[in-house]
């Protein structure tokens, strides 16, 4: 498959708006979030789409998903919003990651979102694994195709 593993490091808003572009469209297993009051950490494994992976030929275009970890370092509270923890085996697609002065909030679609309240916060992005062919591109409501 291709490229090398990402591991990236965001403390401000900046670094949050290149994060969230990495991450639109990942595929977050209702089962595969935890948050850790004592140590202050939310933890959430996430299937992100490589659209830095675009192989194929004749413009055929083969995209791959990888493992990563989101991993925020700091979180004082969580809160939930249109999110079932009663059904662990729920999916949820990530539509961006905003920032809002000490809170961090995770929009997906259907309504969904978790904010996290932060105090001297850290966000680590970390892909694990092997990549994988991803069944089709995500495709969004108005979106042009080229």
């Amino acid at each position: 498959m291709t490229g090398a593993a990402l591991k990236l490091k965001a403390k401000d808003a900046e670094d949050i708006q290149v994060i969230s572009a990495i991450l639109q469209d990942a595929i977050v297993p209702v089962c595969d979030m935890i948050w850790r009051p004592e140590e202050k950490d939310f933890i959430m494994v996430v299937q992100r789409f490589c659209r830095e992976s675009k192989n194929g030929q004749d413009g055929d275009a083969c995209f791959e998903r990888k493992r990563s970890v989101v991993h925020v370092r700091g979180v004082d509270e969580v809160q939930l919003q249109g999110i079932d923890r009663s059904n662990p085996e729920g999916m949820l697609d990530l539509l961006a990651i905003m920032p809002e002065s000490d809170k961090l909030q995770f929009i997906f679609a259907g309504g969904g979102k978790i904010r996290l309240g932060l105090g001297d916060w850290t966000l680590i992005l970390e892909d694990f694994g092997e990549p994988w062919p991803a069944a089709c591109e995500p495709c969004h409501e108005g979106e042009a195709r080229g």
